[in-house]
């Protein structure tokens, strides 16, 4: 079975395997439900991080350098998918970002 993502790191690329791409999946999809993009990004890190984590050796070698940066990339990463989805989820209640209050006013004639 191939991959389903693209990996442009070309360190780690090769080490990613189609079973921790399938565990990055299971860890992404346990925390929620994301827009398509976020989830691709969101496998992406969590698939640099499992193999980081797996091959490193010792706590300076190139893998724990890219864990460091990856980790730090799949934390800022989170937030950012959690409010896209808010967006989403907002916009499909049909409420637009920014146009419409939810506060309303009763006006009457006196």
């Amino acid at each position: 079975m191939p991959l389903t993502q693209t990996y442009a790191d070309g360190y780690l690329a090769a080490l990613v395997t189609v079973d921790r791409e399938t565990r990055a999946t299971a860890d992404v999809t346990a925390l929620g439900t994301f827009p398509a993009a976020w989830v691709t990004r969101l496998v992406i890190l969590r698939a640099y991080v499992l193999v980081c984590i797996e091959c490193q050796k010792s706590p300076d070698d190139t893998f724990g350098a890219k864990l460091s940066s990856y980790r730090k990339e799949y934390a800022e990463a989170l937030p950012q998918a959690r409010a896209a989805q808010q967006a989403a989820d907002l916009a499909a209640d049909g409420v637009s970002l920014g146009v419409s209050s939810i506060f309303t006013v009763a006006l009457e004639r006196g």
